[in-house]
């Protein structure tokens, strides 16, 4: 059965460590591992260091399950860093109601940013990696149809 959510009960402002690790599928020593490595950095105002908390913000959660869904298809977080990083920078926007985009892209060593009805963005950096976008099985279909097959 699905958890439905208390609406009287405002989320989490901050997650430590092993709340983000939990919540994004990733075990605390990858968590740590990330962190360490400056590939998924906690926003949320702590300074790293011995006996200190990590607060790690909702942005940054979804950044960590990112890295759990690349990881699972064997994309590796280390070649993501700067991408990783760069999202975090250029779009803090990622809260529970607000995404910088739709979709991310990767080729295995940048991440790149697909907004609703607009270029690719790289994420490093912010830049406009592709101009357009096409959609191979539309071409499929109107080559078909233009020598009077169907698809």
């Amino acid at each position: 059965m699905a958890k439905v959510a208390d609406p009287a009960r405002r989320p989490a402002e901050f997650f430590s460590a092993g709340q983000a690790a939990q919540l994004s599928g990733l075990t605390l020593a990858m968590v740590n591992y990330l962190c360490r490595n400056d590939v998924v950095v906690p926003s949320g105002g702590a300074q790293r260091g011995h006996g200190r908390s990590r607060r790690y913000t909702f942005g940054d959660v979804v950044a960590l399950r990112l890295v759990a869904k690349l990881s699972a298809t064997g994309v590796s977080p280390l070649r993501l860093r700067h991408g990783l990083l760069g999202l975090r920078k250029h779009h803090p926007e990622i809260t529970l109601t607000s995404l910088p985009g739709s979709h991310i892209v990767t080729n295995g060593s940048e991440l790149y940013l697909r907004h609703r009805d607009a270029p690719i963005e790289r994420a490093f950096d912010g830049q406009f990696a592709f101009a357009f976008v096409v959609e191979l099985t539309t071409l499929q279909r109107e080559v078909a149809s233009l020598i009077g097959l169907a698809a």
